[in-house]
């Protein structure tokens, strides 16, 4: 019963986000506000994590008598919004605060706040209680962090009612990007396109050795870019990966921590990554193609890195490649499988080649493979209602905890920007940051990976974009650098201990213990710590700079990467002995670092003389102290 409402109501939660994308409400001349059709959503997500997250799991009868007010107050309160928002949208802007519009606010409030313990975790409805509480003693607090006076009746208009709180950019973003993408990616998987994509990795790269870990690194990358959520995408592709990297012959942690980091940094990776591109794009008022041409390279260095990591370690170890029987035929995947590929090949063209708003072309990238699937169908099996239907399933259960944790980001940004504390805040770490950079960005990491604490991409970005990344661009570092810094350290909270739930979920996978497995994945993970530092101090990483300076900067940068990750793994091409290991960890640092840091008359001499002596070092490494384990036939 309870699976046949969850997907009635999403069913027509997949619907509404479609029409609204598509602008049918002007087609049928209803002159719409984008806050009713949100609430509409709140309602909607509330019922459906109401009945999927019970507050008694095991006494089902005690949690009935409690969800059903509580959820029934929560569906009621934001329908009734939506249906007189104008009224109650005209007495916020007037200031004509009543007794109704305050009540339904409080309401929403409180069940929004239930519904985000419910769906992301104690940990964000912790905070956004705590950014309410501060809101509320404002004047309370010291000097230099201290706000506005609270008014009940005004807090709880502006929170429910205008823009820039619930009704902020993450949830406009959410309700007419995110939900599209979702739908498409829900879609792939339940027509097979996960399946494919397993395949056709195995195929590229299973014979080579590390081969099933390349797999997995590969599979896992391609999936969790349109995922959404690194959780979600370890135990959907680690189920397969993680014991086949043990079959292999990796350790359990470290095969259950290659997988956490590669699904955690698919989210980082273009055109979608997880949905925060859209976003960024929207905060930052530029171009979305800005956004993801910035995100491309160091999304390549965090996967070059994990990478070579895999091969190292199985050159190191002597693990093979899949035996030839094992491996799927690349061209035979390919001819049955093409049609898996087509809907990135529709959508990358719909937004840069058409300028589709990002939702649309989602939308008719998904079209696109549903009809090509029925038409020509991959190996003789066609999708039917069914599987449309388990993506309409997939879409909502994935999609309502995403709404309720935007909106609740909304209240946390707008609980802080009505008392002015956020302006405060950020005043204060300017101040701290204004004589040490370096320090700022540290303590700027440290506060990402802390605040990060597992929530799914859109909201990670959400809250950090506000509450760390404004203090950054206001000490003149580049905006989608900042950007980027703190989406990628939000995201490393995913691996990072002591929180770290997509490493858990990995070591639940595997048997291994969650603490090792986490310390594993965040070893295997050390380009993403650094490499935000590195691009926020050389933006020719996010191409910005001149052809020649973007050029030598990546070219600097992968040979860095490529000796730092050897002297991780203590091998290349031998066992590094301390005294290489030390010289290469030296000369991979001194690559990473920016000409910036060197003296003004000589940076360019070092940057190409330290250049020439890496490759130097790599094709020497290579010729001359070849593996014996590389391919298994």
């Amino acid at each position: 019963m309870k699976t046949k409402i969850v997907s009635a109501l999403g069913f027509v939660l997949v619907l509404l986000a479609i029409l609204w994308a598509i602008n049918f409400q002007r087609v049928l001349g209803l002159n719409l506000y984008k806050g009713q059709y949100l609430y509409v959503l709140i309602a909607l997500a509330t019922a459906v994590v109401f009945i999927t997250h019970p507050l008694f799991p095991n006494r089902p009868k005690l949690s009935w008598l409690v969800d059903t007010p509580l959820a029934l107050a929560g569906i009621l309160a934001s329908l009734f919004i939506s249906f007189d928002f104008e009224v109650l949208i005209d007495q916020a802007n007037l200031y004509d605060f009543n007794w109704v519009g305050q009540f339904l606010g409080a309401v929403v409030i409180v069940v929004l706040i239930e519904g985000v313990r419910r769906s992301a975790g104690l940990s964000l409805a912790l905070i956004i209680i705590a950014s309410i509480l501060l809101a509320y003693f404002a004047t309370s607090l010291p000097d230099a962090i201290s706000g506005r006076p609270f008014r009940l009746d005004s807090f709880l208009y502006k929170m429910a009612y205008l823009e820039g709180n619930i009704l902020g950019a993450p949830l406009v973003i959410v309700g007419s990007v995110v939900i599209t993408f979702v739908f498409m990616g829900a879609v792939l998987q339940a027509t097979g396109g996960g399946q494919f994509f397993s395949n056709l990795s195995a195929a590229l790269f299973g014979g080579s050795r590390g081969g099933s870990a390349k797999i997995a690194v590969t599979a896992s990358g391609l999936f969790g870019a349109i995922s959404g959520s690194a959780v979600a995408n370890v135990i959907s592709t680690g189920m397969i990966t993680i014991p086949m990297s043990r079959k292999a012959g990796y350790k359990a942690e470290t095969a259950a921590g290659l997988e956490a980091v590669a699904s955690t940094g698919g989210q980082l990776v273009p055109p979608v990554m997880g949905a925060a591109a859209f976003l960024m794009a929207a905060t930052l008022k530029v171009e979305y193609s800005v956004v993801v041409l910035a995100a491309l390279i160091p999304s390549f260095l965090y996967y070059l890195a994990l990478y070579l990591q895999v091969d190292l370690i199985a050159a190191r170890d002597g693990i093979k490649g899949l035996p030839k029987q094992e491996r799927p035929n690349p061209l035979s995947e390919l001819r049955y499988g093409w049609l898996f590929v087509m809907p990135f090949v529709v959508l990358i063209l719909g937004l840069f080649s058409f300028a589709w708003r990002p939702e649309y072309a989602a939308l008719i990238a998904t079209a696109s493979l549903f009809l090509a699937l029925c038409v020509f169908g991959v190996r003789g099996k066609r999708p039917s209602i069914a599987h449309l239907s388990a993506a309409v399933r997939d879409t909502a259960v994935a999609s309502v905890g995403i709404i309720l944790i935007a909106a609740g980001a909304g209240i946390v940004i707008g609980a802080l920007n009505t008392s002015g504390i956020l302006f405060k805040i950020t005043e204060a770490i300017v101040d701290i940051g204004g004589g040490n950079l370096v320090g700022l960005l540290v303590l700027a990491a440290l506060i990402c990976i802390v605040l990060g604490m597992g929530m799914p991409t859109v909201g990670v970005y959400a809250l950090l974009s506000t509450l760390v990344a404004a203090p950054l661009v206001a000490l003149g570092i580049d905006p989608i650098a900042a950007h980027l810094f703190v989406l990628y350290f939000g995201m490393m909270s995913m691996i990072t201990p002591p929180v770290a739930i997509a490493s858990f979920a990995a070591a639940g996978l595997a048997g291994t213990p969650p603490m090792k497995t986490a310390l594993e994945a965040s070893r295997l993970a050390w380009s993403a710590y650094i490499l935000p530092f590195i691009f926020v101090a050389n933006p020719a990483l996010i191409l910005n700079g001149s052809s020649l300076d973007i050029v030598l900067a990546v070219t600097r940068a992968t040979a860095g990467v490529w000796l730092v990750t050897a002297c991780v793994v203590g091998y290349l091409g031998q066992p590094l002995l301390p005294l290489r290991r030390a010289l290469y960890l030296f000369l991979g640092v001194a690559l990473l670092l920016p000409k910036t840091v060197y003296p003004e008359s000589f940076a360019s001499v070092i940057a190409v003389v330290t250049l020439c002596f890496a490759i130097a070092v790599l094709l020497l490494e290579h010729f001359v102290y070849k593996p014996k384990t590389v391919f298994n036939s």
